[in-house]
Formats: structure tokens, C-alpha cells, sequence
């Protein structure tokens, strides 16, 4: 399906956006790129014209201008000499970036957007602000919000994913349950959790990439697909809750490793938790698509998957891991 070709100017600014807080050298260059980030996705967001995507704009515009107004409010209470307000703007970075216990927008959201516009709020939409809380998880106040972000994240993302039945909703509180993870790997290292998110964006885009294609919103749809339309969705949630030996498992495994090296046993009973209760649903999905689905041959929709889709789709899930693991 051809875009408007205004969207790829938006989608421009998108990216110049991105690489603008990357090479930024100051805060202020850093908030005038997360206001060009929002400013450019909006439009992204209201190309599926209904009343449902300018809801979900309008939710989504708010909830970024009521985090841009904390940011300010932060740097102006900080250049005063008030310290403390530093738990502010890092508060302001995870409403951006969706981390409980900052995230009741984000569910929400996600029932009025596309798959489109949703790859680019899970994936590109948290670069910014995950990268710039990499920088004030530092200190001890850094340290604090942290913890309570990655227990809250953990718990919110498993247990809210048990209770739904939307595949929109079902891949928000897995990024929220995946949140935990990338803030655990930020106490770490930077390389740990950049190569923690690139694995992560390379399976979660094989899976709403098949979504996207096959026009896939609840489970009831998944179960009408063609087998190799639910082969490679199992394969990919299956990767997602972290199952060996696909590409999901590495930055998992790696991470735990860290974590025991480190001695942080109550963040890693916390994340190995919330992971088995992911892979609950998501082993669900996984039988309701493959062994549930309907028999009746008319009821079937015919896949709009390639070849070379499907044989990209697998690489992506299956050959990281593989690599890593013979490493």
C-alpha cells in the first residue's frame, strides 16, 4: 500500500529528531528534540482517518505536553538549586517512554492506531527518552525511581497482558512488561541496554510486521489466518516471552547473568517472575493460533505473506539467537 507523500517528510523529521537527542550536548537541545518527535508522529497518527485515531492523538498530545510541562518545570526548580527535582524530570522521561507506574495512557491508546503508527510508538517513539534516562540513572535518585519503575513495569506488563484479548493491547503491556528489562540492563552497562533494545525492536518488528500485513487485531482473527501466517506469529511471540533458542532469549539470558554477577537477586526475582507470567499468555496465543484455530477451509483467509516475508520473518527470529547462542 503506497503513502501519502507527506508522510515520508514526516517520517524525516522523525528520524532527525531521534538523531538530534543522540548527538545532542545539552538538555535544552535535547526537549527541543523530543517536541519535534512529537510533533512529527501526530500527523503519522491521524493517516487513519476515524474517530479513533483522533482520539487517540488528542490522548497522546496531552499526555506528551503534560510530560513536557514536568520537564520544564524540573530545569527551571534545578537551575534554583533545588536538587531534589531531578525525581521530576526523570518521572517526565517515563510517562514519555510509557514505564509503569506511568503508563495508563499508553493501553489506552493503542485500541484507536494501527499497526503502522504502533511500531512506531514501541520502537522508535521510546529512543529519545530511554536514552536520556540512561544519563540520570547515575545518581541515587536515578537509582530509586529506577527500582520502582522496573518492579512496577515487570508486574503491570505481565498481569495486564493475562487480561486482554486484543493484540493491540496484548503487545502495550509487553512493551511495559519489556521496560522492566531495559531499565534493569541500563544499571549494567550502555552496551548492554542498547543490544538489549536492538534485539528486542528486531523481533517485535517481525511480529507486527505479520500483524500489520495479515490486518490482525484480536485473537479470534489469528485463529482464522493461514497456517504459515500462524506459524510465523507463534514463532515470534514465542521469541517475545523469551523462549530458547530464538533471538528473545539472548538479552534475557544475558541480562540474568549480569544481574546474579552483580548480586541484584531481588530484581532478578522480580523480572524472571513477570517473564513466566508473559510467556503464560503468550504460550495462550501460541495454542489458540496453532492447535484452536478453525478447521472449516472456507472460513480461512488466504495469507498476503511472500516467500521472502516469511523467510525474513524467521531469519529474524531464529538467527540471532542461534549466532549468540554458538558465541
Amino acid at each position: 500500500m503506497l503513502m501519502h507523500p507527506y508522510l515520508y517528510l514526516f517520517y524525516l523529521f522523525l528520524m532527525f529528531a531521534i538523531f538530534l537527542i543522540i548527538s545532542a550536548n545539552s538538555w535544552f537541545v535535547a526537549w527541543v528534540g523530543l517536541e519535534m518527535n512529537v510533533i512529527s508522529f501526530i500527523p503519522l497518527m491521524l493517516s487513519k482517518n476515524n474517530k479513533y485515531s483522533n482520539e487517540s492523538s488528542l490522548k497522546y498530545f496531552l499526555t506528551r505536553a503534560f510530560a513536557s510541562i514536568f520537564i520544564i518545570s524540573s530545569a527551571l526548580f534545578m537551575s534554583c538549586g533545588y536538587l531534589t527535582t531531578g525525581y521530576l524530570l526523570l518521572s517526565a522521561l517515563f510517562l514519555k517512554a510509557g514505564g509503569a507506574p506511568f503508563h495508563q495512557w499508553l493501553p489506552s491508546l493503542v485500541e484507536g492506531l494501527s499497526w503502522s503508527s504502533l511500531m512506531v510508538i514501541f520502537i522508535l517513539q521510546k529512543v529519545s527518552p530511554l536514552l536520556l534516562v540512561s544519563f540520570l540513572l547515575l545518581d541515587e535518585m536515578g537509582f530509586v525511581l529506577g527500582y520502582l519503575v522496573i518492579v512496577t513495569s515487570a508486574m503491570i506488563g505481565s498481569i495486564g497482558g493475562l487480561m486482554s484479548i486484543s493484540l493491540r493491547k496484548i503487545m502495550a503491556y509487553s512493551s511495559i512488561s519489556h521496560m522492566s528489562w531495559v531499565v534493569s540492563s541500563m544499571f549494567i552497562s550502555n552496551f548492554t541496554w542498547v543490544g538489549y533494545y536492538g534485539v528486542y525492536c528486531l523481533v517485535l518488528f517481525c511480529v507486527l510486521n505479520v500483524f500489520k500485513k495479515e490486518s490482525v487485531f484480536s485473537l479470534n482473527q489469528m485463529m482464522l489466518s493461514s497456517k504459515s501466517t500462524r506459524l510465523i506469529m507463534s514463532l515470534g511471540l514465542l521469541s517475545l516471552g523469551g523462549l530458547p533458542p530464538f533471538s528473545g532469549f539472548v538479552p534475557k539470558f544475558m541480562v540474568s547473568i549480569m544481574l546474579l554477577q552483580n548480586n541484584n537477586y531481588f530484581i532478578f526475582i522480580i523480572l524472571l517472575s513477570s517473564t513466566f507470567l508473559s510467556l503464560f499468555f503468550y504460550v495462550r496465543m501460541t495454542l489458540i493460533g496453532l492447535i484452536l484455530s478453525s478447521g472449516v477451509t472456507v472460513f480461512l483467509k488466504e495469507s498476503h505473506l511472500t516467500k521472502s516475508g516469511v523467510t525474513l520473518n524467521i531469519m529474524g527470529l531464529l538467527v540471532p539467537g542461534l549466532f549468540f547462542l554458538m558465541l
